[in-house]
């Protein structure tokens, strides 16, 4: 049947409604347009009350599926077949779908929506907890599983017929991206037969699902993209003076969602690629991003044993490797050497990361990372050609607005202890320490007195506390 008009429908994955809604308007002949939410987040405002699905005739909102069967049954859904069938769409009408990613990079050359969708599932399976470690003789095959599971699952959480399910496993293997684990070339099978996600596969990061190798887009064509996404969320989402966050109005914004889909372009950014500046200002504004997409997607921890397994957790994949805030801030930014109460580096010799280790730690990174909490320096955004003097800036204003006070009758020195968890970093000895803090408060009344402390050795160091509540 061919319509002037258009039918179009909100859809999600594992929506049995939604199923029904394409089901009955196929069954009717009708031909539809969908608009995906897990293809396109940035389109969930548009659906009331974020529930699916949304179905339109044009411009004419019928409601869910069961708003669709009550019209039949009235004989009310006859008058809005033959209207769309006559009548063109208005532009009040909700707008097909655009290619996915093009209104970011201006469309991915070589990926199929097809593709997308099927990586899109594969990072839905993985949380769901399906992927596994399966020992076959010596090898232990790790984001594996057995052919009946995913049918099963298919079935069951996406709302598949058991044949569309069994066409979904054979699609996965032709496009590569499972396969079985002692011969690449056997197809899916509905069986105890053991298959596993290929390649580089880290459903834990929160940019996970758009893999392809494919991808024609620059390294700083995507980090620029990055950075006018930061930019523009911080802009409205962040108070003026850096040290709030307003982390629900980020999960509601469109441009939060436009974010999202562009970190899983950083896939494809080798970052030993990226010169010194270059390399340190997109690992600080992309550990400070991945703070507040972690906070927005999983929460924010809420004690000491929860804020660890944050930091140790929540991660970019990047140039095809996976990074956690834990291996950006102390394998990338601070040239691979021990967090605070870790007992090994972060990368080992022959982890392929430890390539990307600045070779010399700059101390002044530690006043530009904000890790959350009321206890951490402002968020700002970082630029290559301006780094130098934005990390003296953010330094010295941490510093001068409280992260060392001075008193000189008691010859007392008090400091954030983020210089003394990284007090290698500023360095070997506490004279040291508060003779590079100098550097940074020197003209100020505080830095002199500090200087004349210095001079004599006569001081104590007393350590602040540290608020760990969240920064909103």
């Amino acid at each position: 049947m061919e319509l002037r008009g258009r039918i179009l429908i909100y859809t999600q994955p594992g929506c049995r409604e939604c199923m029904s809604t394409k089901t009955k308007l196929e069954s009717l002949l009708l031909p539809y347009t969908e608009v995906d939410l897990s293809l396109h987040p940035e389109r969930r405002y548009e659906v009331e009350n974020s529930s699916t699905p949304q179905i339109y005739f044009n411009d004419h909102h019928v409601g869910g599926y069961y708003e669709l069967i009550e019209l039949e049954s009235t004989g009310q859904l006859d008058s809005m077949i033959e209207r769309v069938k006559t009548t063109p769409a208005p532009d009040t009408a909700p707008r097909p779908p655009e290619s996915v990613m093009g209104s970011i990079s201006g469309g991915i050359p070589g990926v199929s929506l097809n593709r997308i969708r099927l990586e899109q599932l594969l990072v839905r399976l993985g949380n769901c907890g399906l992927l596994g470690s399966h020992r076959r003789l010596l090898t232990t095959h790790h984001y594996s599983f057995y052919g009946r599971e995913l049918v099963e699952w298919l079935v069951k959480e996406e709302g598949l017929s058991l044949q569309d399910a069994m066409n979904t496993g054979g699609d996965l293997v032709k496009e590569g991206l499972i396969a079985h684990v002692a011969d690449p070339s056997h197809p899916f099978v509905d069986s105890h037969e053991l298959f596993k996600v290929v390649g580089a596969y880290h459903p834990s990061a929160l940019n996970s699902g758009l893999t392809h190798s494919g991808f024609d887009l620059s390294a700083s064509k995507i980090t620029e993209n990055l950075r006018k996404s930061i930019t523009s969320l911080h802009g409205k989402h962040v108070s003026e003076d850096g040290n709030k966050v307003d982390y629900e109005a980020i999960k509601s914004d469109v441009e939060f969602a436009k974010y999202v889909m562009t970190s899983q372009l950083l896939q494809r950014v080798d970052p030993k690629l990226l010169a010194k500046d270059d390399k340190s200002a997109f690992f600080i504004n992309i550990y400070n991003s991945l703070i507040i997409h972690g906070i927005v997607s999983r929460g924010a921890p809420s004690n000491h044993l929860t804020r660890i397994g944050f930091f140790k957790k929540v991660s970019y994949v990047i140039g095809g490797l996976n990074y956690s805030l834990n291996d950006i801030e102390n394998g990338v930014l601070r040239g691979n050497k021990k967090g605070m109460i870790d007992l090994t580096r972060p990368f080992s010799s022959t982890d392929p990361r430890v390539g990307v280790a600045v070779k010399e730690v700059d101390p002044r990174i530690h006043f530009a990372l904000n890790c959350g909490s009321k206890g951490c320096p402002p968020i700002r955004v970082y630029s290559t050609d301006k780094l130098d003097s934005q990390l003296t800036r953010a330094t010295k204003s941490f510093l001068v607005s409280g992260g060392c006070e001075v008193d000189g009758e008691s010859r007392r020195v008090f400091l954030s202890p983020i210089l003394k968890w990284y007090s290698t970093d500023f360095g070997k000895t506490e004279g040291d320490m508060l003779k590079w803090v100098c550097k940074f408060i020197g003209t100020t009344e505080k830095g002199r007195l500090l200087q004349e402390l210095v001079d004599t050795k006569q001081y104590r160091i007393v350590w602040q506390g540290y608020d760990w509540g969240l920064n909103h």
